[in-house]
């Protein structure tokens, strides 16, 4: 078993500091700290060539950070890359390679038009996709568009999740977007893709998170409140969305997500940190993995099931849709939105007598996805 005892945060947002001074914004107070016991480095980023002009990003980074000595490996799996990355120092700790993993997952993407941004994005898909010309942002307006004619959802019942996530986003020191937003401020902001509005789309972020991935037999020695990674899954679905037999489920969530519940023996967390980056995917992936019955999940949106204090509370971070989604950065910060809850260390967003917690970190639109359950005590 693996644990988590330290993380460090940058604030999401367009940022004007460069890719190595968002890096170091996290990783310092981690490694001020416990620089002398990280024997490898993982930095999590997807774009640094498309959008910094940089390669070999994670000896940058060690340099940067005086860490010359260490190895270390940039991991890049488009959006799912901070799943990815966890999974691998997880793996790294348990198998003995290492014993303490220093976790950095930085985007800066702020730097290109929007335009430009999304065709970098959507150069992950596959062939057939892009010879019909869509971008991850319109896949998710075509998702909502099946899902309500599927289900019977409303229209409003898919805004609300902004709400919800604006709202919680607001009562997050670190995120992109801090404001609270009315239903109808939602459904009159710009269209972006049809039916989606402005306010149900992530934005384009710059920033970076970092965690301290060690075993868990070392964890008490760095802190009294370790967390412990109690299971963790991966898995793959086709690329070319046009072979799947639907997008109302996705596959690679479940699956992933039956690894760490199955490893875990926990069936339902407390609360969990959902890829948003477009306001359907937070109820798609409650119903794929199995918190809510298939087609359900928009009603327990407008039940408040997912809120702070709800059932099952969900993105209590504020989500990619407010905190933001500098993209390798995203999968760690889910996670560590996780390690705070369960540390009690949240403030205002606090999940009360939560045990364990879920973080899902989804790679394209459902390519890959990464699962792991978080919990306190061993």
């Amino acid at each position: 078993m693996a644990a988590i005892v330290s993380a460090g945060f940058s604030r999401f947002g367009k940022r004007k500091e460069g890719i190595m001074d968002l890096a170091a914004e996290s990783a310092l107070p981690v490694t001020r700290k416990y620089r002398n016991g990280i024997d490898f480095v993982l930095v999590s980023n997807c774009y640094s060539g498309e959008f910094n002009d940089m390669s070999g990003l994670n000896n940058l980074v060690t340099t940067y950070l005086s860490m010359d000595s260490v190895p270390s490996i940039r991991i890049d799996n488009t959006s799912g890359s901070g799943g990815a990355a966890l999974f691998s120092a997880v793996s790294l700790v348990e198998s003995g390679m290492a014993r303490a993993v220093m976790l950095i997952g930085i985007e800066k993407m702020s730097g290109k038009p929007t335009r430009e941004v999304t065709k970098i994005i959507s150069s992950l898909l596959g062939e057939k996709e892009k010879a019909a010309g869509p971008s991850l942002p319109s896949l998710a307006g075509i998702l909502t568009k099946l899902y309500m004619s599927e289900y019977g959802a409303t229209r409003e019942s898919i805004a609300q999740v902004a709400v919800k996530n604006h709202i919680n986003g607001a009562l997050n020191p670190n995120a992109h977007i801090q404001k609270v937003l009315t239903l109808e401020q939602v459904m009159q902001s710009a269209v972006i893709t049809d039916p989606l509005r402005q306010f149900e789309i992530s934005p384009i972020s710059d920033g970076s998170t970092s965690l301290l991935v060690v075993s868990d037999g070392d964890a008490e020695s760095y802190t009294e409140k370790p967390v412990y990674v109690k299971g963790i899954g991966m898995s793959s679905e086709c690329a070319h969305l046009t072979d799947r037999k639907t997008l109302t489920d996705i596959p690679s969530v479940r699956r992933a997500g039956e690894i760490a519940k199955r490893q875990s023996g926990v069936e339902r967390p407390d609360f969990a940190e959902l890829h948003d980056m477009a306001t359907i995917l937070e109820i798609v992936q409650s119903e794929s993995l199995g918190f809510f019955r298939r087609g359900e999940g928009w009603k327990a949106v407008l039940e408040g099931a997912t809120q702070i204090g709800g059932e099952l509370p969900i993105n209590t971070s504020g989500g990619l849709n407010s905190k933001g989604h500098p993209i390798g950065a995203t999968g760690v910060a889910q996670a560590a939105e996780v390690f705070l809850q369960l540390r009690n260390e949240a403030g205002q967003r606090q999940v009360k007598n939560a045990v364990n917690g879920m973080a899902m970190n989804m790679a394209g639109f459902g390519n890959s996805a990464t699962a792991v359950m978080m919990g306190i005590g061993k």
